[in-house]
């Protein structure tokens, strides 16, 4: 597995985790999927969302920063019980917004 990064109108906005380059446009060109949506759902600080639906969302490898924060983000979601290893959660399916951005309510 290793750390990717999307990105929108080149700005980091999510680092997650796939196994390879190919996987990881797979997960990012996912119409129906988690990460489109998540976009979707996330607004920027001027109120507009980070994602209108229509740009393209650039796919590049973490690099050592942002992979060691999302390291970090994991090891504080297991520790807080976000992923619970005992139920089978998968730490690799972790996924965490480079931006300081809220969600939309």
């Amino acid at each position: 597995m290793k750390t990717y990064v999307a990105c929108i109108g080149g700005k980091a906005v999510l680092a997650f985790r796939a196994e390879g380059g190919d996987r990881a446009r797979e997960l990012i060109d996912d119409q129906e999927g988690g990460i489109r949506s998540d976009l979707t759902a996330l607004v920027g600080a001027d109120g507009k969302p980070v994602w209108d639906g229509k740009s393209a969302i650039h796919m590049r490898e973490a690099s050592a920063a942002e992979h060691a924060e999302w390291e970090q983000s994991r090891d504080q979601a297991i520790s807080d019980e976000e992923i619970d290893l005992d139920a089978g959660d998968d730490p690799d399916e972790w996924s965490i917004y480079l931006t300081s951005i809220p969600r939309a309510k």
